[in-house]
């Protein structure tokens, strides 16, 4: 973040601070002190590894705070306040600080989290980089959604989210939720240290998010509800830097008119030519879920449709792309508390042919789209790390493709299964273990000569002794076997302290 751009964040964070202050003030009778139910943290975590890259499960769906190095520790520290404590008030404010000191990772010094919000029944602001939950996938055992998951670093910007709300004259039987978010990412210094010379890299890109979800079901009364959403996310602006071979620059718009072609889905990028397509490099997906509420099992089915473009943003190319899966909710007992089982593929792209219009063939065929790649923008990541589903093999694995330090995703035609369990034996014992199982066939342009096969398993164990407040720690043994990113053996270790001030 640049000093100009930390300049605009405190005069929109300061005013708001103020405007929340005097309406929570006014809300509640009782004078509040802010630092109260404020979290402080600390947290250390080592990982050793036999192989080119540690276990993919020891690193990945962690918001970016890993590495993919054999050998990698960190001392992270954090203070913050959860909005939920304020859950009884109609005006509620949140904040978290997250920095950390690191060793064999990508960066000496990261600051993960610096962000205040505050809401108003159920409208939220959020200013900052906060580390944003799952849609629909459980965050400690699903695989990762394929167009925002929590597998790279936070994105800093402002986002409004409006909860839950019942439709009028519907009693709660049709629910709405949206939110909107513009930001911008911080990773373009990062790149340009690591790409090797000649190779394309981006700077100053914009941010853009949005999202409109429906629920049907009152479990309250009935015990199925159903869920459907639309979620789409843009990387637009930035300057380009080698995007072609002749090793060119090319400046993109930061307007007012770029913020809105974000928004509605329109414009173009001077490299279209005369087949314009859309402004930035913007991915989505269509999530659904049906739920299941019952006194002692809980389960849900829940399926997540991926797109790139307009070819897939309808049914006109089938709907072959997807990751399918299904979470179990056992009885309370001492050995098994949750089963997740998934499948994802992402073969298809709207099919292997590709071509834009001509005097001789004036029908475009919208083919090959490439997930996560942009022929501008440097992928769909961030400091190395793809933003959706780690399947897709992140630019900070390119070695095992010859292609060290290139931001290019060179693996995102896969299929794969998943499976995951979780236990928790006492109040002081937790565990979980995942198993995955992946074919890979690299992408359409350059293509495996042979599918690759790549396994990854993990265990870990977590312990929060009752004689320690505050303290767990958490052991796991991951394990990758495979012809795509190489064997591996690994384990991690994690220490954390958390004291909660209480007023």
């Amino acid at each position: 973040m640049n000093y100009r751009q930390s300049g605009i964040l405190c005069l929109i964070i300061l005013p708001f601070l103020h405007v929340s202050t005097l309406a929570a003030e006014e809300a509640d009778s009782t004078r509040r002190d802010w630092l109260r139910e404020t979290e402080v943290a600390i947290e250390a975590s080592g990982t050793a590894s036999k192989g080119d890259f540690a276990p993919l499960w020891l690193t990945a769906n962690r918001y970016g705070m890993s590495s993919v190095r054999p050998f990698s520790a960190y001392l992270r520290a954090s203070i913050g306040r959860d909005i939920t404590h304020d859950a009884a008030r109609d005006w509620r404010i949140g904040y978290g600080l997250d920095v950390a000191i690191t060793a064999g990772h990508e960066r000496r010094g990261i600051l993960q989290q610096y962000y205040v919000e505050g809401a108003w029944r159920n409208i939220r602001l959020t200013i900052g980089a906060k580390q944003q939950p799952l849609e629909i996938l459980n965050p400690e055992l699903g695989s990762g959604e394929m167009s925002l998951g929590i597998n790279a670093r936070p994105v800093p910007q402002v986002r409004l989210d409006i909860d839950w709300f019942s439709f009028p004259g519907t009693k709660g039987w049709w629910k709405w939720r949206l939110f909107g978010s513009y930001g911008w990412k911080t990773d373009g210094p990062w790149q340009e240290s690591w790409v090797e010379e000649g190779k394309h890299y981006t700077r100053h890109s914009l941010y853009h998010e949005k999202a409109l979800y429906w629920k049907f079901g009152r479990p309250d009364i009935f015990p199925l509800t159903y869920e459907f959403g639309l979620r789409m996310a843009t990387e637009f602006g930035g300057d380009f830097y080698n995007y072609s071979r002749t090793g060119s620059y090319l400046h993109g718009a930061r307007n007012l008119k770029a913020y809105w072609q974000a928004l509605t889905e329109q414009g173009f990028d001077e490299t279209d030519g005369h087949n314009p397509n859309v402004a930035g490099n913007t991915v989505g997906s269509y999530i659904m879920q049906l739920c299941y509420h019952g006194s002692r099992w809980q389960a849900r089915a829940y399926w997540e449709r991926f797109f790139e473009d307009h070819s897939m943003l309808t049914v006109q190319y089938g709907i072959r792309d997807m990751l399918i899966g299904g979470e179990v909710t056992v009885p309370k007992n001492p050995f098994l508390t949750s089963v997740v089982l998934e499948f994802m593929s992402s073969t298809d792209q709207s099919g292997a042919v590709f071509h834009d219009p001509t005097n001789n063939i004036p029908e475009k065929v919208a083919g090959r789209d490439n997930y996560y790649n942009h022929n501008l923008f440097s992928g769909w990541q961030n400091y190395g790390q793809t933003f959706g589903n780690p399947f897709f093999t992140s630019p900070l694995y390119n070695a095992a493709f010859g292609e060290d330090h290139n931001l290019n995703f060179y693996n995102n035609r896969i299929k794969a299964w998943h499976f995951a369990l979780a236990g928790d034996p006492s109040p002081e014992w937790h565990w979980r273990a995942k198993a995955s199982f992946t074919r890979n066939w690299g992408t359409y342009y350059v293509p495996f000569d042979e599918i690759r096969h790549q396994q990854y398993f993990m265990a870990e164990a977590t312990y929060r002794p009752r004689w320690a407040t505050g303290w767990q720690a958490s052991l796991g043994v991951g394990l990758d076997h495979g012809d795509l990113i190489g064997n591996s053996v690994g384990t991690q270790l994690t220490i954390r302290k958390s004291l909660t001030l209480k007023k």
